[in-house]
């Protein structure tokens, strides 16, 4: 989940692909490097961390084509070593590669022995040496060659020196080009070269593009072909902070709009009823369903699991797309979700390409217009989250909660006068989620109670133990928190043996079917002395009596009750983050896009 940026153009290359590179940042920030061609060879300039350590070097004045790369380590450390472009033994060749090489290892040994050197401990540097290996068959002939020889996933974009050709392919791994009429780009996504280009084509497993500053060419097999231009928005959405002190805050205070934004248009008041405009849904009945995600794309599918298994009679099952390896044959009348923020999860498009060779009909859910997942499955649904920058989610997962209810009430309405209650609420959900960021005072002070500890449980039931798992997940990726996530219905068969004075417990607890169970599951960690602090939104003063914290959030239906506790979860793990003076928006080891298995 590298990002990787080319340019070949009239202009200057370095400070375009510094600045795409800036954009792309959110793919990984181990190390980064840019090579340009120009009359002396390939110039390179590698650094270890950010991109913007980059900007304390000398640029690189000569030369308007070049490629650059920002790491996310795989295969060896992330060290300055490491961090790619690589270039061959004579520094005539550099590449930058997305992916992963599995018989590098086969092929370094084979390479090695040949009298190559190796500067580094990647899987990619190989691929820069068989270029180099193949060079009597030309440019393009020593690449197609190369590629042969590789086994895994790689989008990757080879740069020659004294050169403005630049070779892009890809296999497994996203990339796109971007066109205009005296310069072109290769990029991992559309966002790193949009201040430059309206127009993309998108590259397909087994293209490779010959790219000029005036000309693309596509070969598939060796054949040239041609893909589709798509026309994409160039109005840049507001990338800076407006005034919050971190990207994650400010997106978790966006979501009172997103809310707002994912509603309009699919709900009448006049019959009542729901509607998403999806030919798919219009085609028949479905007598099973799955959604599949990975992280918090799969909280998000347990909850949709919890909400469509309630509203219709069919068998609906949320998986893990990672441990998706095979599919039974089915057919349209099987329904296969997949959820993606980026629409280039590895592991999600992989369980959707499985899906639609067994014959299901397939329905991908993503914030990301024209990704992948857009062209494996049979229709798309594009949440309105916007551009989020952080690479913990917090507006992405509510989003995805939104159209998959949205979903649930289109496939499966209940009666009418329970639709229009729902569908009520959900028309409150914007104003309710702007009270619980009203909270942020006490969840800032709940937040700070947690930093000096190194381990907390989060407690739910029910439709509420997704929301657990994926606070777990926030405080994990952004407090650096050992958190886990219980059952309130199991604590006795095993976690109590966990607690101690010394073990904060989150407890969800909304006054629905499961508030019994819960009162219960507190009684028994408050009997062993854990901290409590309770999320509800019952005002039951017997339960405020029991507890150390109790967080009152505004009443709605049980149902949506998941994201009003998602967003004041998401503001516990961020104040908690902020009381240890951690990176919030890049966490470490972390990335926000997982584009390799």
């Amino acid at each position: 989940m590298c990002g990787i940026v080319g340019y070949t153009g009239l202009k200057t290359a370095y400070p375009l692909l510094l600045e795409a590179l800036e954009r792309l940042e959110y793919r990984g920030y181990d190390s980064c490097g840019i090579a340009i061609s120009n009359s002396t060879g390939v110039a390179l300039l590698k650094q270890f961390g950010f991109v913007e350590n980059l900007k304390t070097m000398p640029p690189i004045e000569e030369g308007g084509s070049g490629i650059g790369h920002t790491r996310w380590a795989t295969v060896g450390s992330p060290t300055e070593e490491n961090a790619h472009p690589h270039v061959d033994c004579n520094g005539q060749i550099a590449i930058v590669h997305n992916g992963d090489i599995t018989n590098y290892l086969s092929l370094r040994e084979k390479l090695m022995g040949q009298g190559h050197i190796f500067s580094s401990d990647t899987d990619s540097e190989v691929i820069v040496h068989l270029i180099e290996n193949y060079a009597s068959e030309g440019q393009m002939g020593s690449i197609v060659r190369a590629l042969k020889d590789l086994e895994g996933s790689y989008a990757l974009v080879v740069l020659f020196a004294d050169s403005d050709l630049l070779i892009a392919a890809r296999m497994g791994s996203p990339l796109v080009i971007g066109l205009s009429p005296t310069e072109n780009f290769v990029a991992s996504d559309v966002p790193a070269i949009i201040e430059f280009t309206d127009q993309v084509l998108y590259l397909e497993d087994g293209d490779v593009a010959a790219v000029t500053p005036n000309e693309v060419r596509v070969f598939q097999n060796g054949d040239s072909i041609t893909r589709t231009v798509h026309h994409v928005s160039k109005q840049p959405e507001e990338r800076g902070l407006a005034g919050y002190e971190h990207y994650f805050l400010k997106e978790i205070h966006q979501q009172p709009k997103m809310i707002r934004d994912s509603l309009a248009g699919h709900m009448s008041s006049i019959d009542p009823s729901v509607t998403l405009g999806l030919e798919l849904f219009n085609e028949g009945k479905f007598d099973h369903i799955f959604i599949a995600g990975c992280g918090s794309a799969y909280h998000a599918s347990l909850i949709g699991e919890h909400f469509l298994s309630e509203l219709g009679a069919v068998n609906t099952s949320a998986r893990i797309a990672s441990e998706i390896s095979h599919m039974r044959p089915g057919d349209k009348a099987h329904l296969g979700i997949f959820v993606t923020q980026s629409g280039e999860t590895a592991d999600t498009l992989h369980a959707a390409r499985l899906a639609h060779e067994a014959g299901y009909s397939t329905l991908g859910l993503t914030n990301t217009h024209n990704s992948s997942i857009s062209r494996i499955t049979d229709q798309t649904i594009y949440t309105e989250a916007g551009l989020e920058i952080s690479v913990a989610a917090s507006k992405t997962f509510t989003s995805q909660l939104i159209d998959l209810f949205l979903i649930g009430l289109q496939l499966f309405p209940p009666p009418i006068n329970r639709l229009h209650d729902l569908m009520t609420e959900l028309r409150l959900l914007p104003s309710k989620a702007q009270q619980v960021l009203g909270l942020q005072p006490q969840l800032d002070s709940i937040g700070k109670k947690l930093a000096p500890h190194t381990s907390a449980y989060l407690v739910a039931k029910g439709i509420n133990y997704p929301v657990a798992l994926e606070a777990s997940l926030k405080l994990k990726e952004l407090a650096y928190l050992h958190a886990e996530a219980l059952v309130a219905g199991e604590l006795k068969h095993g976690p109590l043996a966990l607690l101690t004075h010394e073990t904060p417990v989150i407890v969800l607890a909304p006054k629905d079917d499961t508030y019994p169970r819960v009162l219960q599951a507190i009684r028994e960690m408050r009997a062993r002395g854990a901290p409590t602090i309770v999320f509800t939104d019952s005002h039951d003063e017997y339960l405020a009596s029991i507890v150390d914290d109790i967080v009152y959030l505004p009443t709605t239906e049980p149902h949506f009750f998941p994201i009003l506790a998602t967003i004041a979860l998401q503001l516990v793990a961020y104040n908690c983050a902020r009381a240890k003076s951690l990176s919030i928006d890049r966490p470490r080891n972390l990335a926000k896009s997982v584009t390799v298995f």
